[in-house]
């Protein structure tokens, strides 16, 4: 029985549940392209922000040492 509901699930997926011109209708190949850039370049943008968050907590980190330094003598 799971079985059969199983491959009844899977044929109405499989169907979609949009109407049949949504289903023709091709995505221009801009925005294919696009999509794919977006998805492979993300997590290098999130590296990056990283790596500019590290580089200005340790300048600060800097500053207050030498700061520190400063008041000590």
């Amino acid at each position: 029985m799971k079985l059969i509901s199983a491959l009844l699930f899977l044929s109405l997926f499989a169907g979609g549940c949009g109407s049949e011109d949504e289903v023709t209708n091709e995505k221009p190949v801009e925005k294919i392209r696009e999509t794919v850039k977006d998805v492979v370049t993300r997590d290098f943008k999130t590296l990056e922000g990283a790596k500019d968050s590290l580089n200005a907590s340790q300048e600060k980190t800097k500053a207050a040492l030498e700061a520190l330094e400063k008041e000590s003598k």
